[in-house]
């Protein structure tokens, strides 16, 4: 068995991409699948902070041989399990040695779950190029704000140079509504399309919401928060598309 791997990232931060993979990955465990989140936000990881968990080893653990990955993982609510990143700054910038022994202990990632998500860091720095490069498909995140959609544009100018990328898909999170979303979703697809090459796909929204931020607050997924507000809605919509777009890539 191999986990379908999902890089989640953004041009810049604070348009809510752990947020994003958190509440997903959740969502995702909740359809009746082994969901793993590895936080490679390396320098920047708060995944434990908003699942309210303290794991007992980290990311860095793991890079310094110090625990097996499997071991490194931590049961969170809503059956999530967490590879939680690390702080340190001794880590903020991988080696190629570094990411090729992280690439060797995600495979073992992959056979122990069926999805595994990569929260990878913001912007288009060599650790979350190759991150987003080496997943099965890349989840950009942005919001309507023009700057994040140039910025979110630009990291996907960025893995379309790589070889062997997979799908790339882009999410509009704090949408005012569906037009919106489907506007911001357009523009850049076209914009994709016709300077790289590259189709970029569709795979929703996630409207604002002011339960999020009590959520978070409360270190809390808002997807257990707040089950029927409107982003939780949203993101169940997704996770349905995901397993749905997964299953037929698996029997194609």
């Amino acid at each position: 068995r191999r986990a379908r791997s999902i890089a989640i990232s953004s041009g810049k931060g604070g348009v809510g991409k752990t947020n994003i993979a958190v509440n997903l990955g959740i969502a995702l465990a909740r359809l009746g699948r082994k969901v793993v989140l590895a936080d490679v936000d390396i320098g920047l990881a708060n995944a434990d902070v908003l699942l309210g968990v303290q794991p007992r080893f980290h990311l860095g653990n793991v890079l310094a041989g110090e625990v097996g990955v499997l071991d490194a993982l931590a049961p969170c609510p809503g059956g999530l399990q967490l590879l939680a990143g690390s702080n340190a700054t001794a880590f903020s910038d991988l080696s190629e040695e570094e990411r090729d022994f992280l690439a060797a202990r995600f495979q073992e990632l992959e056979r122990h779950s069926d999805f595994l998500i990569v929260d990878t860091g913001a912007g288009i720095s060599r650790n979350v190029i190759e991150f987003c490069r080496a997943a099965d498909e890349v989840l950009v995140v942005t919001t309507p704000e023009p700057t994040a959609v140039t910025d979110g544009y630009a990291l996907i100018k960025a893995i379309a140079r790589e070889k062997g990328h997979g799908r790339i898909r882009l999410l509009v999170n704090q949408a005012g509504d569906r037009m919106e979303a489907g506007h911001v979703c357009e523009r850049v697809r076209m914009v994709a399309q016709r300077f790289l090459g590259l189709e970029v796909e569709n795979l929703g929204y996630v409207l604002l919401d002011d339960r999020v931020r009590s959520a978070v607050r409360q270190r809390r997924p808002f997807v257990q928060e707040a089950p029927r507000s409107p982003a939780s809605v949203c993101i169940r919509a997704i996770a349905e598309r995901i397993v749905r777009s997964s299953w037929l890539v698996s029997n194609v």
